[in-house]
């Protein structure tokens, strides 16, 4: 590593370091329910702690599903082994801990690439979030209708529009779709058009996709969603959150859509994450206090672990260095 590159990377990686530890400082001192956590702990029953130990089981899963769905996103541009797709997943954690809406998140993933692949990775990253979003719209926006159709969110809707709801939120994923199956052929038609040369570099990866790569992807995204969905409605029983699994599975899709789809910052979304919990899990279970706490401890447990992960990785390792 030349001087010159050995200064850069200890600017971004103490840079990345000092604001992401800063912010989650900021949002412990901001958290207003140190008490009730305490007495929640007091009251704690053995056969509780069970849910939090299934919590902390599918964490290796979540990470695991993502490194491997990295892995294959990247292997037409680079080959890179399970170890450094998952360097690369905890880095990106780290980096989009402070960043609106997780962007940072893509500086995390390409350090771990060789330079002449960052401008795919750019890309790819960005494939990486949509397919994620994807399966949150695809899950969550039939939820979402069913969940403002329910006996006491109905005024907002009205009934008798079922099929009206139900036929445009056909459309809304069958759009999404479409255009995510249709990525190659797209970019093969703009690669055409000499006026856009200057992307070409970033976008013609995607060309190299075929339809069932694409849709191994999508499926990586939607195992993973099932695991942090299912480590969500495991962590508000620990929590004595009552929710039938009907009712979770209404609930919890509704809640990860609204906050997939609002503008935030990762250290930021405990919060907005703890405010829609309350409105639509709240529906279903009166217990505002504990859905507050199992909201806020799902965060910690799915974002700031990783980002302490993504820490230590971007510590112990120097990726423009490995870089040949």
């Amino acid at each position: 590593m030349t001087t010159e590159k050995s200064k850069r990377w200890n600017i971004f990686k103490w840079g990345c370091l000092a604001a992401a530890f800063i912010f989650l400082l900021y949002r412990l001192i901001c958290f207003q329910h140190y008490e009730q956590l305490i007495s929640q702990f007091k009251e704690l029953s053995f056969w509780k702690t069970w849910f939090l130990w299934g919590v902390m089981l599918l964490l290796p899963a979540n990470w695991l599903l993502e490194s491997v769905k990295w892995q294959r996103l990247v292997r037409n541009s680079e080959k890179i082994d399970i170890t450094s797709a998952f360097h690369s997943v905890m880095a990106g954690f780290l980096t989009a801990f402070f960043t609106p809406n997780r962007v940072g998140e893509v500086a995390g993933r390409i350090a771990f690439l060789q330079p002449e692949n960052r401008k795919a990775g750019v890309t790819l990253s960005l494939v990486n979030s949509a397919t994620q979003n994807i399966i949150m719209a695809v899950c969550g926006i039939p939820a979402a209708v069913i969940f403002f159709l329910n006996s006491k969110n109905s005024e907002y809707l009205g009934k008798s529009n079922l099929l009206g709801y139900f036929v445009m939120v056909g459309v809304i994923l069958l759009l999404l779709s479409s255009i995510y199956f249709s990525l190659p052929k797209l970019v093969g038609r703009i690669k055409q058009k000499k006026s856009s040369a200057k992307w070409i570099s970033y976008i013609s990866c995607l060309t190299d996709y075929s339809f069932t790569d694409l849709l191994k992807i999508l499926l990586l995204s939607f195992l993973r969603y099932l695991v942090f969905s299912f480590q969500f409605y495991l962590m508000l029983r620990f929590f004595g959150v009552e929710i039938t699994g009907w009712a979770a599975a209404i609930a919890i899709p509704t809640t990860y859509l609204f906050v997939t789809f609002t503008p935030s910052m990762a250290f930021s979304e405990a919060a907005i994450r703890s405010s829609y919990s309350v409105l639509v899990i709240g529906a279903f279970s009166g217990q505002t206090v504990q859905v507050i706490l199992a909201s806020t401890f799902i965060w910690i447990v799915n974002f700031v672990v990783p980002m302490l992960v993504g820490s230590f990785v971007l510590m112990q390792t120097h990726p423009i260095a490995t870089n040949k």
